[in-house]
């Protein structure tokens, strides 16, 4: 298994601005589950906190469930890691 995929900005604003086929909810669904990269609860969290930036609300309840899942200052860290990943997409 990949452990880490490795995806441009351009591909997270492409993911985030329109309707591309795998989308930061998708990418959150891979490493929630483990499915073609190792299991993450922490890249989860960063891939769902995107789509929530984004406006997706449907992911609301998963990062919820995350957050009980790992430390405060863990989510905080990856909360932040999340919005800047999401602006830069956006900005360049």
């Amino acid at each position: 298994m990949n452990a880490h995929m490795k995806i441009s900005l351009s591909d997270v604003r492409i993911m985030i601005l329109s309707e591309y086929p795998l989308s930061t909810e998708e990418h959150g669904h891979l490493y929630y589950h483990g499915d073609g990269v190792d299991k993450s609860f922490e890249e989860a969290y960063v891939w769902y906190r995107i789509a929530q930036c984004a406006g997706n609300r449907s992911v609301d309840s998963i990062v919820s469930h995350l957050s009980s899942k790992l430390m405060a200052s863990t989510c905080h860290k990856l909360s932040s890691r999340a919005l800047h990943i999401y602006t830069r997409a956006l900005t360049h």
